[in-house]
């Protein structure tokens, strides 16, 4: 027989005995899911609006040399860091944020630290051939040179994959030296999309091959003949006529070179080039003057914005991106290059009587 006193003494115990757990379940599946939102890393970056930042107080010249202008010149950013499920969630909410697969931006078998020093190494590189080419652009010999095209990476779908590998450089191109990036850049645009050319390559053991590659078009520039790897200058050297240095820290990439350009055009010449606006810039800057895409432009456009710039110089490619980022708040220019973005300055009330006209293009 049970006893009816016992039986409701355990009754009433049951679930005080239940209730704990019940009640703790739920806070504890919580704070699992708020500590893996912003601790667990997904396999995507994150891409978000950076800054736009004046270049003219990081350009260091002569002080006999030195114009310092009132107008501004920035170089613009964007934020770039491994994706947690927080930041997904962000992407999702904000149009300003995008999430790009790890794949899709790191070379093969390259870690995040190696990545970043890989961008360091190309903005010190922009930072070369902005020197170069404004001192070109006012009219100083430069003397440029370097021991080939180095492979940065073979973009996946391209002609260049399989056939060449990150650490791989082109010392020639239909059997033509290659000193310098922009070398390899122009004999191959020689070609036209289906023709083939041949490269001499050396492998970073040092061991050579010649490679026969059937050229692409360039998605964003039609008739183009595209190759389909990023390259850099291998071991690039400068003379130039005196002393310039641009200081930059925590920023990576080649993306400021034409700003880099236009503000050490207008550090060294009398006037206001910007005709004393503050006016964004991004793109890359190759020797020969002209000017690339260099992604992320709409996280850029809103980082001009913020800066409170009215004006952004951008790139053919991303021309069309700028603008529906924009919205009409900032107005953009198409620039190709850097002759292009000296004259829209000219159109915007800037002063390019110092520059004299545009020099005869010449090799590196």
């Amino acid at each position: 027989m049970v006893d009816p006193a016992g039986e409701g003494s355990e009754a009433q115990e049951t679930p005080g005995r239940g209730w704990r757990p019940a009640v703790l379940v739920p806070f504890v599946i919580v704070a699992i899911v708020v500590f893996a939102s912003f601790n667990l890393v997904l396999p995507y970056y994150a891409l978000a609006p950076g800054s736009a930042t004046q270049v003219n107080d990081l350009i260091e010249v002569p002080d006999d040399r030195s114009h310092p202008p009132d107008g501004q010149v920035l170089f613009t950013t964007v934020s770039l860091y491994p994706a947690r499920p927080v930041d997904a969630l962000v992407g999702w909410i904000r149009s300003d944020t995008e999430l790009i697969p790890r794949e899709k931006l790191l070379p093969p078998e390259t870690t995040s630290d190696e990545y970043r020093e890989l961008n360091a190494e190309l903005m010190d590189e922009s930072k070369q051939a902005a020197i170069v080419v404004a001192l070109r652009r006012l009219g100083h010999a430069v003397t440029a040179k370097g021991e080939g095209a180095l492979v940065v990476q073979a973009l996946e779908g391209f002609p260049a994959s399989p056939e060449l590998k990150s650490g791989d450089v082109i010392t020639a191109v239909d059997g033509r030296p290659v000193s310098l990036f922009d070398d390899a850049v122009r004999a191959i645009r020689v070609h036209a999309p289906g023709e083939r050319v041949r490269l001499d390559v050396r492998a970073p053991d040092g061991g050579t091959r010649s490679v026969g590659i059937v050229l692409a078009e360039n998605p964003q520039v039609s008739g183009e003949a595209f190759l389909g790897a990023q390259m850099r200058t291998s071991k690039p050297s400068y003379d130039t006529p005196f002393p310039v240095s641009i200081r930059t820290s925590n920023v990576g990439g080649p993306s400021a070179g034409l700003a880099f350009t236009l503000a050490l055009i207008d550090q060294l010449t009398a006037g206001e080039l910007t005709g004393g606006r503050k006016v964004a810039v991004t793109g890359t800057i190759s020797l020969d003057g002209t000017v690339g895409d260099v992604g992320g432009v709409a996280q850029k456009t809103r980082a001009v914005e913020a800066a409170g710039s009215k004006v952004f110089l951008v790139p053919p490619g991303e021309y069309e991106e700028a603008k529906r980022a924009a919205g009409g708040d900032v107005e953009i220019y198409k620039v190709a290059t850097l002759q292009e973005a000296l004259d829209a300055l000219g159109r915007l009330g800037g002063d390019l009587r110092a520059l004299g006209p545009p020099p005869v293009p010449t090799r590196g």
